[in-house]
């Protein structure tokens, strides 16, 4: 195993750095255009990419969020109209909840997308050549395989 060393502190603390300031950047943007935070999209992203329903456990794990923080924004969205929580189907356990995009959050999403993908291309796909993504994933990659699991909701 690696020395943790200044160089690897450093390492982290870059990453943890620049990481927090591109959310933040990408953040401003959906607020400008759409007074509604980054947290809250991740949601909604995370919902289209399950298929537009799923239960709390599946979008806390697949956005790396926390339960609880979660269930306060499945909260405000669904208060906007843009998610319903329902009664699963599931005839082992019929007290879980799914949740479920309604028209008007696929509709939000949808048009939201264009300003996230803006915001993502501007602050950060705009400065990555080809070689500089593939170090990116591989790097996330050696993070993902190395928790085993971990960085799934706690």
């Amino acid at each position: 195993m690696a020395r943790l060393d200044s160089t690897r502190v450093s390492a982290w603390r870059g990453l943890q750095t620049v990481t927090a300031e591109l959310t933040r950047r990408i953040d401003v943007d959906l607020m400008d255009d759409w007074d509604i935070p980054l947290g809250w999209f991740d949601v909604l992203a995370s919902l289209q990419r399950l298929g537009g329903r799923a239960r709390p456990l599946d979008i806390a794990a697949e956005i790396r969020l926390p339960p609880s923080s979660l269930s306060r924004r499945l909260d405000r969205l669904e208060e906007e109209g843009w998610v319903k929580r329902h009664r699963s189907v599931d005839p082992v356990d019929q007290r879980a909840v799914e949740v479920e995009l309604t028209r008007r959050g696929r509709n939000l999403w949808r048009e939201m997308n264009i300003t996230y993908r803006r915001a993502v291309q501007r602050h950060f796909a705009i400065l990555m050549a080809d070689a500089d993504i593939a170090a990116v994933h591989r790097v996330i990659d050696l993070l993902t395989e190395a928790d085993d699991g971990e960085f799934a909701a706690d």
